[in-house]
């Protein structure tokens, strides 16, 4: 197997030159670059990480960081988001280390252990993660992107989800289909996208002036815990105690949704004759449901690879602002509002 020794004794150039046009960095004349390309196509040659990482003190790995809970509760968004990072990664010859991290989080005894011998590059942590965490990640200047999370009053590179416009779209249809006593239920607002979306579930009904501002709160169920088809369970049956005509629903999340189907089919009504149904992600179950799902589609696979892309620039580019960058949502409308499949 040909080596960078090999490559620069052929091709008449130091060993430093052949690192230069390797990573693509530096200036090499035009001829000198050409002549080291051919003599690494004649002899094969392939870097190997080890090499790589001598030559740019890069491991080539990223780090993607869960929270234990949403890896239980929230599974099928997360791996979505993660096998989108993992396809950007695979254009790229870079590894992602999965790992997840308990809510009550020690960096003296909790740090991942890629952290702990600096086996990454950086770090994509996902959805809701312990503060303690990112402020070490910023104390020790280690790369890192927040997806689908913020922190109030931090200003982080993070990638989004357009919560708030992707919320107001599920609501204004539900307000279009004539529903007049729409409800929320939702898990806690420490989560910012859970926040966001129900600012947009308020904000719609208030400029449609579907309900009184002040009975908005009436038909809000919200609490402090993750979301789960648990909370959907309790929250429609909390709703429907507070006002029995309650026609519609817009829940934080599908797995939510599933809850509150499942709690009024338990009571034998009928979905979305008696009460319409929406939800938020556009996981798998959604679309196989019984009846099928309206929610709002998440493209968690672009989720992904933006974060991959946002986080390699701030790898290479550390002292440049933190951005944040935002992705669109589009509303499904499938049975559990009426409607055969089609997407806005």
């Amino acid at each position: 197997m040909s080596t960078i020794k090999d490559i620069s004794k052929k091709a008449g150039v130091s060993i430093s030159t052949v690192s230069l046009v390797l990573n693509n960095k530096g200036y090499v004349k035009p001829e000198t670059y050409q002549r080291v390309l051919s003599v690494m196509h004649e002899l094969n040659y392939k870097p190997s990480r080890s090499a790589r990482k001598l030559a740019t003190r890069k491991n080539g790995n990223i780090g993607f960081i869960i929270w234990e809970s949403h890896f239980y509760e929230v599974e099928m968004f997360y791996s979505q988001v993660f096998l989108g990072m993992e396809y950007a990664a695979r254009k790229s010859d870079s590894y992602i280390l999965l790992t997840t991290v308990k809510d009550q989080f020690d960096p003296k005894t909790d740090l991942p252990r890629f952290l702990q011998y600096g086996d990454v590059d950086g770090v994509a942590l996902a959805g809701r993660v312990p503060h303690e965490l990112v402020y070490y990640l910023e104390k020790e200047r280690i790369p890192f992107v927040l997806i689908d999370y913020s922190i109030p009053g931090k200003k982080y590179n993070s990638v989004q989800i357009d919560n708030y416009n992707g919320a107001y779209s599920a609501v204004q249809h539900l307000v279009e289909l004539g529903r007049k006593r729409i409800g929320f239920v939702g898990g806690t607002f420490f989560h910012s996208s859970i926040k966001e979306r129900y600012r947009g579930y308020k904000d719609c009904i208030e400029t449609n002036k579907v309900m009184a501002a002040d009975d908005i709160s009436k038909y809000t169920y919200v609490e402090d815990t993750e979301t789960s088809p648990a909370i959907g369970e309790k929250g429609i049956s909390s709703l429907l105690k507070n006002d029995a005509k309650l026609d519609a629903v817009f829940c934080c999340n599908d797995p939510t949704a599933m809850g509150v189907i499942k709690e009024i089919q338990r009571r034998q009504l009928k979905i979305p004759e008696d009460i319409a149904v929406v939800g938020f992600d556009d996981i798998p179950n959604s679309s196989y449901s019984t009846p099928k799902l309206t929610t709002v589609h998440v493209p968690k696979l672009a989720l992904g690879k933006e974060a991959f892309n946002l986080l390699n620039k701030v790898i290479e580019h550390p002292l440049e602002p933190p951005q944040t960058r935002v992705i669109a949502t589009t509303l499904v409308k499938r049975e559990s509002t009426g409607i055969k499949e089609t997407v806005d």
